[in-house]
């Protein structure tokens, strides 16, 4: 399962140290353009405040590439999780009702009208 050549690999310089961030600086600055107008463009059709948080959210990746710090990496991280969490909590309170749930809620009220 290990051998020796699998060792000196290791050892040697041959071996690149990863990046901070997977995506070459070109890709990332393709798709947090790409992300930003379309995260606009579904805020200003629909309205939906998660949309406006994501629009803000994927672009601010972008700051990555300002430092190699660790401290700045992990602190983005931190922010981008939050705002995630964020979009996702909104997302469930501004969810649209179905149109089963817009009959039964108009059902309740019209009921409430007739027992008055």
């Amino acid at each position: 399962m290990f051998s020796i050549e699998m060792f000196s690999l290791i050892a040697s310089q041959e071996v690149e140290k990863p990046n901070l961030f997977p995506f070459p600086f070109n890709m990332h600055l393709i798709f947090s353009a790409l992300a930003l107008v379309f995260f606009i463009y579904r805020f200003i059709t629909q309205k939906k405040p998660f949309q406006l948080i994501l629009a803000i959210a994927i672009p601010l990746s972008m700051t990555i590439w300002i430092s190699e710090n660790r401290t700045w990496f992990y602190t983005l991280g931190l922010i981008e999780l939050i705002l995630l969490v964020i979009a996702f909590v909104t997302s469930l309170i501004f969810k649209d009702k179905t149109p089963a749930e817009e009959n039964s809620s108009a059902d309740e009220a019209a009921e409430g009208n007739a027992e008055s």
